[in-house]
């Protein structure tokens, strides 16, 4: 196999930054008055004040990243983060959500996720798949509402819908909810969107060995799996003991079976 590798997990949930900001950040620099405080200029609060939902998300994330000549500051970050999220702006309320499920906000969370994907982010739209399949913020436990959300991050080839929504076809709980060749059908077409020379997660390798296994191409998942786990050997990382498990439960000829154990 030559496609490079790096480590990221099945839930991995990253900021979105925005990237043609240099000269906020510029003017923000300017109003450093100490080490650990900064104030906002007042052209940046007249543009928020404006309908400029961009800069009061901008704001945010200076405040929740901090920087060299001053101290992140959560309570200010999140504030704004609000702001910019009630002015409108799909990106804070997608950071938004992640903020509040991090607290098990569940409920307004959700409520946060459907109205950024009222706005087209693709990426929420795996996020909501993953309330319906466990059943969280009082919807009703179902994979299958869960895999038509998938579906529609697919379209937008969110990679993380790819790679959840095979590994639940190959390795769910419940009979019903699985489909291995979905689930091969559906990795192919994850690992078709990478070229030869670019860095393929961890955890797609894992979900790839597990989906061989649920249509008992055993050979070939135990293969892979075993693979998976000497590259990460040779790189000194972490690796989840459930990898093992996995591998064991190849070499034994089944199928991993996800057990579903999430927090409502």
């Amino acid at each position: 196999m030559s496609l490079k590798i790096i480590n990221k997990e099945v839930f991995i949930l990253k900021r979105n930054y925005v990237t043609n900001n240099i000269i906020l950040l510029a003017m923000l620099s300017f109003s450093v008055y100490a080490k650990d405080d900064f104030s906002i200029p007042p052209s940046l609060i007249k543009q928020v004040d404006n309908g400029n939902a961009e800069v009061a998300y901008f704001i945010a994330m200076t405040f929740f990243d901090g920087s060299e000549k001053f101290a992140s500051n959560y309570d200010k970050g999140l504030k704004w983060l609000k702001k910019a999220a009630q002015m409108g702006y799909a990106h804070a309320m997608e950071e938004l959500a992640i903020e509040l499920e991090g607290e098990s906000k569940y409920e307004e969370a959700l409520s946060w996720y459907m109205k950024a994907a009222d706005l087209g982010m693709g990426s929420v739209l795996e996020r909501i798949a993953i309330y319906h399949y466990y059943g969280r913020a009082g919807l009703e436990e179902n994979c299958l509402t869960a895999y038509k959300w998938f579906e529609k991050a697919e379209q937008k080839e969110v990679e993380l819908a790819y790679n959840n929504h095979a590994w639940f076809l190959a390795t769910a709980e419940q009979e019903q909810c699985r489909n291995p060749e979905k689930a091969l059908k559906t990795i192919s077409n994850l690992m078709a969107i990478y070229d030869a020379d670019d860095i393929v997660p961890w955890h797609i390798w894992d979900t790839k060995a597990a989906v061989l296994a649920s249509v008992s191409d055993f050979k070939s998942a135990i293969k892979l799996q075993q693979w998976l786990i000497d590259e990460m050997k040779k790189v000194n990382e972490d690796i989840k003991p459930s990898y093992f498990q996995r591998l064991e439960s190849y070499n034994k000829r089944k199928p991993w079976v996800e057990l579903n154990q999430s927090n409502k």
